[in-house]
């Protein structure tokens, strides 16, 4: 009966390996296409970059255009003011030539010595002449300032526009990355996944390679004696030496580095493996050992350190299963 135990035992194992197989692969696909994720995550990144700089840019130059449309409508303003000021002292000035002689005086005497009307109009003409050409200044300046200013609106327009448009792709860029982001995260978990998978079959695998025991090396005694073993529940036979209880067999002893066993059997001796790394030390056993963060992001020797510590103070049962595959236990 204990073999037959023994053979379904092992056929339970053997199918529980077949159920978690996950090929080394499989591993390799998912690590490739999370490096892959990785790699495009940075560029994104980069582009994000990028676009903030330029939404930044367009930002300064459109602080900058609305300042020179600001300088641009307050000198219209004051070539306005000035020219109106021009237009009032123009014919102020005409009217005090023709009351007080002006700049024009023998005109003026003229004008004051005749009542003729066309003589008044030319007089007036002349004086006005003295100040129009600085009101025609004024004019083209006024004018170059509208037309500036009509430009400068022009362009900010534009800016406005260019800023909106970059602020829109820097949020775009900035969704894409956040779906990268999320996706490597799914496809870091599925990596995980599958180690553990491939580390459950390995170990699988490794149980199922153990010798079965026989029947005589378990424990289990032959009858012995007229009255037979106690509990046994059946007659002796009548004549025949007892035989004596076999003693139990021993677990192999393990071949080379135990820790290597453990490793192999616990990542395939990969130190950076997810979960905890070569030892897939648990981050709550990591910590109590006075590390931070996780094992896998550890060197080689600082995990090896680690794992004799560990079982120094608890002997071999944190890998308990493992142990047991390894002959340990």
């Amino acid at each position: 009966m204990v073999v037959v135990a023994t053979l379904l035992a092992s056929l339970m194992v053997q199918a529980a390996s077949s159920q978690l197989a996950a090929s080394a692969d499989q591993v390799a696909d998912k690590r490739a296409e999370a490096q892959s994720l990785t790699n495009d995550l940075a560029a994104q990144a980069q582009r994000v970059i990028e676009a903030d700089r330029r939404f930044r840019a367009a930002q300064a130059g459109l602080v900058d255009v609305q300042e020179s449309l600001r300088q641009a409508e307050a000198g219209v303003r004051s070539a306005t003011e000035r020219q109106d000021a021009a237009r009032s002292r123009l014919a102020g000035q005409a009217v005090d030539a023709y009351t007080h002689g002006g700049s024009v005086s023998v005109l003026g005497k003229r004008l004051r010595a005749s009542s003729d009307l066309a003589v008044y109009d030319t007089y007036l003409s002349l004086v006005a002449g003295m100040d129009r050409s600085a009101v025609e200044d004024m004019r083209g300046t006024r004018e170059d300032l509208r037309a500036r200013q009509a430009v400068l609106t022009a362009t900010l327009g534009r800016a406005k526009d260019e800023t909106a448009r970059i602020a829109d792709q820097k949020a775009s860029l900035q969704a894409a990355e956040d779906a990268q982001q999320a996706n490597l995260g799914k496809v870091n978990g599925e990596v995980a996944t599958l180690v553990a998978a491939e580390q459950a079959r390995r170990l699988a695998q490794a149980v199922a390679a153990r010798p079965v025991p026989a029947a005589s090396t378990i424990g289990v005694s032959t009858p012995a004696g007229p009255s037979g073993p106690a509990g046994s529940g059946s007659p002796a036979p009548a004549s025949g030496p007892a035989a004596a209880p076999a003693a139990p067999a021993s677990p192999p002893a393990p071949a080379g580095d135990p820790f290597a066993c453990i490793r192999q059997l616990e990542s395939g001796g990969n130190y950076s493996t997810p979960g905890g790394g070569a030892y897939q030390f648990e981050d709550g056993t990591w910590h109590a050992l006075g590390y931070s963060g996780s094992a896998q992001d550890y060197p080689p020797d600082v995990q090896d350190a680690a794992a004799h510590q560990l079982q120094a103070s608890q002997g071999w049962t944190p890998w308990y299963n493992t142990a047991r595959a390894c002959g340990l236990l």
